[in-house]
């Protein structure tokens, strides 16, 4: 099909009709009658003069020509008030026509205007602006032609049933001249004829580009979310003011075996993370009760799987405010402290073990020093009764039985004096309750115990294993207590001197002799000059609280291990304790 040439409206004018010509026009042919008539009758029927005709007409006539004048005049005033309706029409529909092209023209959209055959009959600007293509290469081609083949079948669907309904939309992708595409949300609407049969429509394309872009965006968005909310190792939930659940994450499910259908548009303290302990349900809704009003709430609770395994839970309910400062929404969180209960419980244990330790090693110096000083009455004693036996036995006449309590006297102070020489014997020796223990692992299960005392802080504690697999035959509570002590004494000289970034180094490291030597080093304020050479004496201390027992028996373990336990009291910065283990053949 040829293209058709629109109309060029743009300069069309109306021409103006003189004002009152149409009345006069009707007043002159009414005169001309008037002055016809007279004539007539003077010339033709001889009745006087055109003159007295005029001025002295008799009735009849004088009553036709005024008729006519009058029926004459009234025609050309009702031709005026015809001809300038229809001029006030044409203006307006001019008008009309004008203010139609500037909006079809000025239109954002692509519009056009087809036929029943779907052949483009006109098209606005926009379509000729941002698409490439010039009016003749539009007009006259279907629009179909100007889509992609995917939006060409839905074209083909969908306008047969336009023809019948009158309306129709879809998204479609417009092809413009250099091949680029533009998303576009298509409508058609039926323009029926005076008949009322469809014989065109007008088309209209929006962008969407922009937003099918801002969805895709939010799309990505709310994916990102997703997995961030479901692959976190928290416990987190979304809950209405009331404490519906309105969602929870993956892992919160995963961690009590629960599905989301079981969870979703339930009470929160109704859910089965809580249904175990009534006590936890009631402090969970008056947590929720104070997170609706606005407060930030915090606790911690023991859970059970379906496994009946325990699950110690860090809750927190943070509100969220709308722009009118009311509480749309609560967000539970829950963190998984099972380890660190562990932790802290073991901690405890282990505290507790340190200071049995500790206690018995007290009183295994404390025994030592009672031997000591016993051993030399009970000497003395032994010495008397050999004496006095001897004496008895040089003596005649003593009564009897004198001779025998004297020997069974003698016998038990050597008895006593047999028990004190084991107790040295054991103090000094040790136990013979050791095991064969990998020094390194023993140092590194240390160190994660003792790290939990430091958690809040800024000391660190590090670690350079030198001796890996390599064994000792040691106490294990006992060796752990040492370093333990050794270890604490250099976190508080840090911590009294007020030291920011302390530090605190472990090391091991094996000696030509067969021997694991451990060192335990730290940035602190070295060793007080005035206790240096009595360091490792009793109840020699620096520490205002402290009681100067210590050293004293961490030395006494480590000798009982037959090793060496020593201070570098020259090191110029901070403290440097080393002890020496044999290692295990």
């Amino acid at each position: 099909m040829p293209p058709m040439q629109e109309k060029d409206h743009t300069n069309l004018t109306i021409a103006p009709v003189p004002s009152y010509t149409l009345i006069w026009v009707g007043v002159l042919i009414g005169v001309a009658f008037f002055l016809s008539d007279a004539l007539i009758d003077s010339m033709v029927f001889n009745e006087g003069t055109v003159l007295d005709q005029l001025l002295h007409p008799e009735g009849h006539e004088l009553w036709m020509r005024l008729t006519v004048l009058v029926f004459s005049t009234g025609f050309g005033i009702y031709a005026y008030t015809v001809v300038r309706r229809e001029q006030a029409t044409s203006v307006r529909a001019h008008k009309a026509e004008k203010r139609l092209e500037v909006l079809f023209n000025s239109a954002a959209e692509f519009i056009f205007l087809i036929d029943a055959e779907g052949t483009i009959l006109r098209a606005n600007q926009n379509v000729f602006t941002n698409s490439g293509y010039s009016s003749d290469e539009v007009i006259g081609r279907t629009i179909k032609e100007f889509l992609s083949p995917d939006s060409q079948r839905t074209c083909e669907r969908n306008f047969p049933g336009l023809r019948e309904t009158g309306y129709n939309r879809s998204e479609i992708e417009f092809v413009c001249k250099d091949g680029s595409i533009i998303n576009m949300e298509g409508s058609a609407t039926a323009v029926p004829n005076q008949q009322g049969d469809f014989t065109s429509f007008l088309v209209i394309h929006r962008d969407i580009s922009e937003r099918l872009r801002a969805a895709r965006e939010i799309e990505e968005s709310e994916r990102l979310f997703r997995a961030i909310f479901n692959s976190t190792y928290q416990f987190i939930g979304v809950l209405s003011p009331e404490g519906t659940v309105l969602k929870v994450n993956q892992s919160a499910l995963d961690s009590f075996e629960a599905k989301s259908t079981d969870i979703v548009g339930k009470l929160f303290w109704e859910t089965p993370w809580w249904t175990h302990s009534p006590p936890l349900q009631k402090r969970l809704k008056d947590g929720i009760m104070e997170a609706a009003r606005g407060k930030l709430v915090r606790f911690e609770g023991e859970h059970f799987s379906k496994d009946g395994r325990s699950i110690f839970v860090d809750t927190s309910l943070k509100p969220i405010f709308n722009e009118q400062g009311e509480v749309v929404m609560i967000i539970p969180e829950g963190r998984d402290i099972t380890e660190r209960k562990h932790a802290e419980a073991e901690a405890q244990r282990m505290q507790q073990e340190s200071a049995h330790v500790m206690r018995i090693s007290t009183m295994g110096e404390m025994a030592s020093g009672m031997a000591h000083e016993l051993n030399q009455p009970l000497a003395a004693l032994v010495s008397y009764c050999g004496t006095a036996l001897q004496l008895a036995r040089d003596t005649p006449s003593l009564p009897k039985g004198y001779i025998d309590i004297l020997e069974r006297a003698s016998s038990q102070a050597h008895r006593a004096g047999d028990v004190i020489r084991h107790l040295r014997e054991f103090l000094s020796k040790g136990s013979n309750n050791k095991a064969r223990v990998v020094l390194d692992d023993l140092i590194q299960g240390v160190i994660d115990f003792i790290s939990w005392e430091v958690r809040d802080s800024d000391i660190q504690i590090s670690f350079l294993p030198g001796s890996p697999g390599r064994e000792v035959l040691a106490g294990k509570v006992q060796i752990e207590q040492v370093l333990i002590n050794l270890i604490r004494n250099s976190i508080e000289a840090i911590r009294q001197a007020g030291i920011s970034g302390g530090q605190v180094d472990i090391a091991t490291g094996t000696e030509a002799d067969g021997s694991i030597e451990v060192t335990v080093a730290d940035n602190g304020p070295g060793i007080d000059p005035t206790v240096a050479g009595s360091l490792f004496e009793p109840y020699q201390t620096s520490k205002e609280e402290g009681m100067g027992m210590g050293l004293s028996i961490s030395r006494s373990i480590i000798e009982a291990h037959d090793g060496r336990l020593w201070a570098d009291e020259k090191r110029p910065q901070g403290a440097l304790f080393t002890m020496s283990i044999p290692e295990c053949n």
